[in-house]
């Protein structure tokens, strides 16, 4: 009845397997583990050992992918009707995470999200990552249900395969970020019935300060893609509606130049036990202006 996605990169899935195979063995539904790794250089040989003692459908692939491919690569092989798409970096909060999901399934079920929480963490060193998660990404149902679509993650998401093959991710955006955004408008384009639950999974890996500023300006190239190619609309995206609405006062050049000013100072206040969201928001538009005068 049940497909679930793990979509490796760098990370030990064991405890992730352990408490869904936990799960599964209290369950009268069929559910299965379809988990590939996406060219990995960390936890190799401890996820095979781990795919082979639960009995895994697993592969480790011969080069990188990407987040896009992987999942339509793991869907095309899923046997079922819905599939459970999950990071390799999660836990489920619940010990009946599963059978809730099972439990809110009906004739009408399209898509289902649970949720995400951040636990909270004491290094300042990925202080801002946590942040963002904490304030940005944790949702209530009440919250996302204002925005059903885009307040969707690909993390934690119950979907249904057929819906899921009409869509598919984008294999065009090969890097990290904003692959979710565009899913989420196809879904929004299908009017796709997207229920919003309280099932969350817990984010294990924090990246450090560094390293989520680096992921941030490597989804912000995407984004920049998905602009120019006219993939979405700009008003569905905060930072697009923003860039429009400087352009529109033909002042995105004068902020540019302040950006280039202001850039290291801020970066380094970013990397920092300083840093704050306000300042994520400005280096964020800062940069997005900044790349699109090339």
């Amino acid at each position: 009845m049940l497909s679930i996605l793990i979509p490796i990169y760098n990370f030990d899935i064991t405890q992730l397997v352990v408490e869904l195979k936990k799960q599964i063995n209290n369950l009268d539904n069929t559910v299965e583990i379809i988990a590939f790794d996406d060219h990995s250089s960390h936890y190799i040989e401890k996820n095979k050992k781990t795919a082979q003692k639960y009995n895994l459908n697993y592969d480790y692939l011969e080069r990188n992918l990407g987040r896009s491919r992987i999942i339509n690569l793991l869907a095309k092989n899923a046997n079922f009707e819905y599939l459970l798409i999950l990071d390799c970096d999660v836990s489920p909060k619940s010990n009946l995470f599963l059978s809730k999901y099972l439990s809110e399934i009906s004739l009408e079920t399209e898509a289902i999200y649970g949720g995400r929480k951040h636990e909270f963490i004491k290094e300042n060193e990925k202080k801002l990552r946590w942040k963002y998660g904490f304030y940005k990404e944790d949702k209530i149902v009440l919250e996302r249900l204002k925005n059903p679509y885009l307040s969707l993650l690909t993390n934690n998401l119950l979907i249904k395969k057929s819906l899921f093959e009409s869509i598919r991710f984008k294999e065009t955006i090969t890097n990290y970020g904003y692959e979710d955004t565009l899913f989420a408008y196809e879904l929004k384009k299908k009017h796709a019935n997207i229920k919003h639950i309280v099932n969350p999974v817990i984010h294990k890996d924090i990246d450090e300060n560094l390293v989520f500023v680096g992921k941030t300006e490597m989804a912000l190239k995407n984004l920049k893609t998905i602009y120019r190619s006219k993939l979405i609309p700009s008003k569905e995206i905060k930072l697009l509606k923003v860039y429009e609405k400087l352009k529109s006062f033909k002042i995105e050049r004068l902020f540019t130049k302040l950006f280039l000013r202001f850039e290291d100072n801020i970066k380094k206040r970013l990397i920092s036990d300083r840093n704050t969201l306000f300042l994520f928001t400005i280096y964020k538009l800062g940069y997005f202006c900044k790349i699109n005068e090339r």
